[in-house]
Formats: C-alpha cells, sequence, structure tokens
C-alpha cells in the first residue's frame, strides 16, 4: 500500500512543476514601541501598544485578565519584548494583516534531532518532540519545513522522520497546540538553536473549523489533516500549482491544507487553504479559506471562507461565509453569509444572510434579506425583509416588509405587504399596498359583508377584502322570482375615495357568471358602477349608485326565453348583436363589519 502511494504521489508530481512563494509576512511585533503607564488595564496597555504601531490585538477574556492593573516603562522595546515581559511567556502570537491574536501556550517543547544524513544533498532528519517541564514525548505534533512546504506529524512516542532533497539550510518548525511554537535550524555542519517562529499569516476565523466538524468534512478530512491545522495555527503559503487524488495524496503531500492555489487540479477529491485562478475536481473540492474566481466540481464544493467569482456543481456548493458572482448547481446552494450576485439550483437555494441580486430554485428559495428577485417552483422563504421581485408556483412568504411585485399561484404572506400583491390569496398583518386575488386578508383592511339588489339579481350577497387602495368583492347572487330562475357567481376589484369620514365613493369593475338550468347556457355580465358608501354606525353603511352592464350570451345552444328575461325592461339598452347587449343599472344594498 505505502509502494502504491508513493507511485500515486510520483506521478502526480510529474504532472506539473511548481515553485512556492514566501508566506505572507507582517512585522507588528518587531516594531519599536515606547510606552509609559502607571496603574493601567490591561486591556488599555494593549489599546495603546496597538495605537502606537497602527495595528489591533485580538484575544479572549479568558485568556487574558483584561481588569489586571499593570505598570509599565519600556523605551524603544520591540512588541514581542513587551508581550513577553507582560504575559511571563505563556501566550504565543500570531500576526494577520492589521491584527496580533495572542493564543494561550504555556507550555514549551523541545525537538531533538537524532541523526541527519547528507548524501546527494538528501537530509533524513529524525528525532523526538519532547515536552520542557515533564520530559514526555509529544504525540501529533507538526514538524515542517516552512520555504519548501513538507511537513510530518509525530507518531505516539514524539518520533518524526523527514527525507528533503535540498541544497543548503534548513529551518524545522514544531508547532503544537498549547505550545509555543520552536524552530531549528540545520545547517551544513549541523548547527541547532532554537528561536522563535517570526513568519506567519493567520486568521482568527473559526469558520474552517466548522467546515472540518461538518458532516463532508468529516466524511473527506483525515484526523492527520485536522490536527496539521491545528498545530499550524495560520501559517498559510502559495503555490502556483497542486495537483491531487484525494486529499493528503497530492503533490504537496500533507501541506495541501496550508497552500493557496493558483491552479488546482483534483482527479477525485482535494482539501487545501484556497484557491486564487481555477480549481476543477472530479468529485469534491474541499477549501479552507477564500476561493476566487473559478471554481468547478462534479459533485461537490465546500468552502471555509468566501467566493467571488463562478462555482459550478453537479450536487451542491456549501460555503460557510459570503459570496460574490455566481453560483450554481444541479441540486442545491448553501451560503451561511451573505449573496451578492446570482444563484441557481435544481432544487434548493439558501442563504443565512442577505442576498442582493438573484435566486433561481426548482423548488425552494430561502434568506434572511433580499433585495433582488427571487423565483421558485414550490415557495420563496425571506425571514425579515424583501424588496423587489418574487415569483413563486405556490407561495411566497416573508417575515417581515414585502416591497415591490409578489406573484404566486396560491398565496402571499407577509408581516407587511408594500407594492404589488398578486395570488389567490393574500395574508399580511398590515397591508399597504395593493393586493390582487379572490381574498386579501389584513388586520388594517376590509372585512365586509355585503347584500344587495340590483336591476338584474333580486338578491346579492359579497365579500369584501383588500383595503381602499384595491379591493376585491366575492360575489353571488339570485334570481328567483321569474319563470325562468338563474345564479350567479363572480369578482369584483374596485378602489374608495374617501370624502369625509362618514362617505366613501367606490369605483368599481366586475365581472359576473350567470347560469340557469343547463350548464350548457352560460351568460356573461360585465359591469363598472360608481357606488355612494353612508355610514350609519361603526360597523352599518348603505350604498347605492348607477352601473352599465355589458351582456354577452355564451350558450352552446340558444336560449332566447332566458335572454330575453335577462334583458328585458332594462334602461337605455344597447343592442350591438344578436349575443351583445348592453344597458344602465343600478346597486343598492347594506355592508355589515
Amino acid at each position: 500500500m505505502l509502494k502504491l502511494k508513493q507511485l500515486c504521489r510520483r506521478a502526480l508530481i510529474a504532472v506539473c512543476t511548481f515553485c512556492t512563494c514566501g508566506v505572507l509576512a507582517q512585522n507588528n511585533l518587531s516594531r519599536n514601541i515606547t510606552v509609559n503607564i502607571k496603574g493601567k488595564k490591561i486591556a488599555d496597555l494593549l489599546t495603546i501598544i496597538g495605537e502606537q504601531g497602527g495595528f489591533y490585538f485580538a484575544y479572549g477574556n479568558n485568556l487574558v485578565a483584561t481588569d489586571s492593573v499593570v505598570t509599565v516603562s519600556a523605551s524603544n522595546k520591540t512588541v514581542r519584548t513587551l508581550l513577553d515581559d507582560l504575559f511571563n511567556g505563556k501566550v504565543d502570537y500570531k500576526e494577520t494583516p492589521g491584527y496580533i491574536i495572542l493564543r494561550p501556550a504555556p507550555y514549551r517543547l523541545s525537538v531533538y534531532p537524532d541523526s541527519v544524513g547528507t548524501p546527494d544533498n538528501l537530509y533524513i532528519i529524525s528525532g523526538y518532540v519532547v515536552d520542557d517541564n515533564t520530559g514526555k514525548k509529544l504525540a501529533n505534533a507538526s514538524v515542517y519545513e516552512k520555504s519548501l512546504l513538507i511537513s510530518t506529524l509525530t507518531d505516539q512516542n514524539g518520533f518524526f522522520k523527514l527525507k528533503i532533497k535540498h541544497a543548503g539550510a534548513l529551518t524545522l518548525t514544531v508547532s503544537k497546540e498549547m505550545y509555543r511554537d520552536t524552530s531549528v535550524n540545520l545547517l551544513s555542519d549541523i548547527a541547532v538553536y532554537s528561536k522563535p517562529r517570526s513568519h506567519y499569516y493567520y486568521s482568527a476565523d473559526t469558520a474552517y473549523s466548522k467546515l472540518e466538524r461538518g458532516w463532508f468534512g468529516r466524511l473527506f478530512i483525515s484526523s492527520k489533516q485536522k490536527i496539521q491545522g491545528i498545530n499550524l495555527g495560520g501559517f498559510v503559503s502559495s503555490v502556483p500549482v497542486q495537483t491531487s487524488l484525494t486529499p493528503g495524496l497530492s503533490s504537496q503531500g500533507m501541506m495541501s491544507s496550508q497552500l493557496v492555489n493558483h491552479l488546482s487540479l483534483n482527479i477525485i477529491g482535494g482539501y487545501t487553504a484556497g484557491v486564487n485562478g481555477v480549481e476543477l475536481a472530479g468529485v469534491f473540492n474541499i477549501d479552507k479559506g477564500d476561493v476566487k474566481q473559478v471554481q468547478a466540481a462534479g459533485v461537490l464544493n465546500l468552502v471555509g471562507g468566501d467566493v467571488r467569482g463562478v462555482e459550478l456543481a453537479g450536487v451542491g456548493n456549501h460555503v460557510y461565509k459570503d459570496v460574490k458572482g455566481f453560483q450554481a448547481a444541479g441540486v442545491y446552494n448553501v451560503v451561511r453569509g451573505k449573496l451578492s450576485g446570482v444563484q441557481m439550483s435544481g432544487v434548493l437555494n439558501r442563504v443565512k444572510d442577505s442576498v442582493s441580486g438573484v435566486q433561481v430554485a426548482g423548488v425552494l428559495n430561502t434568506s434572511k434579506i433580499i433585495t433582488g428577485a427571487q423565483m421558485a417552483g414550490i415557495l420563496n422563504y425571506t425571514k425579515q425583509n424583501s424588496k423587489g421581485f418574487q415569483i413563486a408556483g405556490i407561495g411566497n412568504i416573508t417575515g417581515g416588509e414585502a416591497k415591490g411585485f409578489q406573484m404566486a399561484g396560491l398565496f402571499n404572506k407577509a408581516r407587511t405587504m408594500k407594492g404589488v400583491h398578486f395570488s389567490i390569496v393574500n395574508i399580511a398583518d398590515t397591508l399597504d399596498g395593493c393586493a390582487i386575488g379572490l381574498i386579501s386578508f389584513s388586520k388594517n383592511g376590509y372585512h365586509q359583508l355585503s347584500a344587495y339588489t340590483d336591476e338584474t339579481f333580486s338578491t346579492n350577497l359579497s365579500y369584501k377584502s383588500g383595503n381602499k387602495k384595491l379591493y376585491t368583492r366575492l360575489i353571488g347572487g339570485a334570481n328567483l322570482t321569474d319563470s325562468v330562475r338563474y345564479f350567479s357567481y363572480g369578482l369584483a376589484i374596485g378602489h374608495d375615495f374617501i370624502l369625509n369620514k362618514n362617505m366613501v365613493l367606490s369605483a368599481e369593475a366586475s365581472s359576473i357568471t350567470l347560469r340557469s338550468g343547463s350548464w350548457k347556457n352560460q351568460h356573461q355580465l360585465n359591469r363598472v358602477s360608481a357606488l355612494l358608501n353612508i355610514k350609519a354606525g361603526p360597523k352599518v353603511s348603505f350604498f347605492a349608485g348607477p352601473s352599465f352592464t355589458l351582456y354577452h350570451d355564451l350558450g352552446d345552444t340558444k336560449a332566447p326565453t332566458e335572454q330575453a328575461q335577462i334583458t328585458r325592461d332594462k334602461l337605455l339598452p344597447v343592442k350591438f348583436n344578436n349575443n351583445l347587449k348592453g344597458w344602465l343599472g343600478f346597486s343598492a344594498g347594506i355592508t355589515l363589519f
């Protein structure tokens, strides 16, 4: 099995050649600072040091007793020296642009090289890593050469072995959680000494640790790679190209998870620190940090940082921070931060924070806030506010304010509706826009029942919902007094003009279908009305007004008796043809609630 891995690794290395770039470094720890304070809190002292150096400190309160009072007088000392004196060497320091991160490091370790051989510039380095205080040999400590990006972990006995082909001096660095890092320089004459590590790129964000603890991380990332990430902290470098068969079996070996690549080619899958270029995989890509430019996988992309560019996957994309660009997947896209751009999937798009752009899904779109457009085959769900354009086959749900245009096959629901909302049912606590549908429920809107008569039907009942900007009425009526009895149902939409607190003028258009004994005999009444409403009490009003009706006979068989009864004795009748007629009419009735 070992020989097979060696052959695979050699084959991968043969695919491409690469060179390493220097580790990103900061110089804040080497800055000279002058401080003279008396009886100040540690938190204040760190603020003063940061202001002089032009950076910030990041630390946990359980690590630094920020309320402790100290007196410090130092002239032209480095930040590292000041921190060593302040914390008595029990705190380790990491640098990231603009920050120094303080982390607990109460323990010390030493590395003892056991043998070094240099035939043909081949270093065979082995030795032990030991706790300084207890003398215990330490397992799972990371030993690596940071310029060549070659690493290994100590075994259960604290033993390590590295083979490095290199001409010149080497620097081995040993890292382990809760221990201060130690570096050992190996010169041509095998001189050995210890020094603190001084080159770091570190991110205090723990999104990548959540990535590793997730289901996919547990499935694809080995325990050794996780330990390596803990030990090396934020040590990150960059290389032009890397290739992988699987995570850990790559041209970069165990260091692949600490490297940002410009071109990353993963036959099955890979695990890297990030991409600034192009990353392709037959099955999956896993990146601890950011992905920029293009990422594509046959099945899955899993990113612990941000995505800037294009991300494509046959099944799913899962990003733990923000996405700015274009994201498409056959099944799902999940973004735990913000989305700025376009997101498309066959089933689900889920953005935990805000969306500024477009979401298109075969089944479901979800977000906290949407500014832009959402289109889903079944449902769009926004936890807080939506602004823009939403279309869904079944429904749109907004937990806060829905502002813009909504259209759904069955329902729209929001706490506050502004703009235009079109569906069979519209539901809102506050309706401050135009809701178009059969029924529009809102706490501040209309919930009125009316009984009335007109020139065609002796009895009519209707339910009015919506608000004064736009309301709808569901209408049912009957005429049971003539020789031919007929029934009606229909819908009206209208607008109320508020004249004063007791008088309202309603402008209304309605479409009513009339049926008699046979379903084949259909008659259509299209009507416009002007109705004056007068309040007679808090929940009672009377209304009356004129109308103009356009009658159309739609029956499959001629029904002259029915047509004659419907159109007879009308005011100012107008005949366009045998089946299309019009007349002036009236409505009068009472409204409750």
